[in-house]
């Protein structure tokens, strides 16, 4: 399957809140223009423009309004969203989030590649 997305996505472990929920759901990922919410199979929406608030630990939450792009599959529901826009002129947070995103996953590839060099070195 050919992959589409414009921007990549990044694992998250964040919370989205939606109005008049107190329980936050599950962030499974995020980019600069999406997010993908872990949602019971059940839960659905009227309307496919979506408002919500991602907390993000130690800066607060971002509000956002969205498009519901699909509602993931039968083994993995949630909502598949196409962030339209970041209230409250936070869009330069949310910015700044998905760039520091961007340098721990090359952190992460680094010490992959440190850790892989040292234990073939070991053997």
């Amino acid at each position: 399957m050919l992959e589409r997305r414009k921007f990549h996505r990044y694992p998250t472990n964040l919370k989205a809140y939606f109005p008049n929920q107190e329980e936050g759901f599950p962030v499974k990922n995020v980019s600069w223009k999406g997010v993908f919410i872990i949602t019971p199979d059940n839960f659905r929406f009227e309307k496919r423009l979506i408002y919500f608030e991602i907390e993000i630990p130690e800066i607060g939450r971002i509000p956002i309004y969205g498009y519901i792009a699909h509602y993931g599959t039968p083994s993995e529901p949630g909502l598949g969203v196409e962030i339209i826009e970041i209230a409250n002129n936070l869009a330069p947070v949310w910015g700044l989030y998905i760039k520091a995103m961007n340098f721990l996953n090359e952190a992460k590839e680094e010490y992959e590649k440190i850790i892989n060099r040292f234990s073939q070195s070991q053997e």
